[in-house]
């Protein structure tokens, strides 16, 4: 039962490659984008619909986790910034950081719950490892995401949220070492999230920054981090550690 829970993220992925195909002709990001968000947005959607059923199947150990995804929708609907909403607001991919870091958050509490922090920090080489991945979004912050002329208000929060991301991908690198086994999704998932949130920060955040596949490179590697996560936290559910 544990490896067909995979179907549905994979089934994801590879629509969003055929969609990839389909708009490969347009060249300018802001076009590819016009065709893109309600297919972005229903494929983010799919993954809550997963989410749902992995806690419906592990009711007392996937809570969490669901919520981060929901949280991640919301920051997906933000981040895809339609134009109705652009009305409305008025740096809704601030919406995105915030619903980001709220399930990032949710999914460090979720690995927090299985073991303490004690038990992934128990070495030098463990905080040698979180120590890293703190200072890598600082680096790639001011490197090739900061922008002087973007909202101070979006640079920081991009920065924060970084933090954010990086302690929980230094917590599953530790889990990996030390139990192995279904970890590597966790430790997979994160990475690919780290890789999709260093493109999109350095082309959208920045905003100086618009190659042809600005939106397409963050999406895929997104909702491929996504699926090794929920995959991975409730396969981690029907396992002892």
């Amino acid at each position: 039962m544990i490896q067909l829970t995979l179907l549905l993220p994979v089934a994801v992925v590879l629509a969003f490659f055929i969609h990839w195909v389909t708009i490969s002709n347009f060249r300018d990001p802001e076009v590819r984008m016009n065709h893109s968000r309600g297919t972005y947005l229903g494929l983010s959607f799919q993954l809550v619909l997963y989410s749902i059923v992995l806690w419906k199947l592990t009711p007392n150990q996937f809570l969490f986790p669901a919520l981060a995804m929901l949280f991640s929708f919301f920051g997906d609907y933000f981040n895809l910034q339609f134009p109705s909403t652009k009305k409305k607001i008025k740096h809704p991919i601030l919406g995105g950081i915030i619903s980001f870091a709220i399930a990032q958050i949710f999914f460090i509490y979720t690995i927090l719950a299985k073991n303490s922090w004690g038990t992934y920090f128990n070495s030098a080489l463990s905080y040698a490892i979180l120590i890293l991945f703190l200072v890598i979004p600082a680096v790639i912050f001011f490197f090739r995401v900061y922008n002087p002329a973007q909202p101070k208000i979006i640079m920081f929060s991009a920065l924060i949220y970084g933090f954010i991301l990086c302690c929980f991908v230094a917590i599953v690198t530790n889990a990996f070492l030390q139990f192995g086994g279904y970890y590597i999704y966790l430790l997979i998932g994160g990475l690919f999230f780290l890789l999709s949130d260093a493109v999109m920060g350095e082309t959208t955040i920045n905003g100086g920054r618009h190659p042809s596949w600005e939106y397409q490179v963050p999406w895929v590697t997104y909702l491929i981090a996504q699926g090794f996560l929920l995959y991975g936290f409730f396969a981690i559910a029907h396992t002892s550690h």
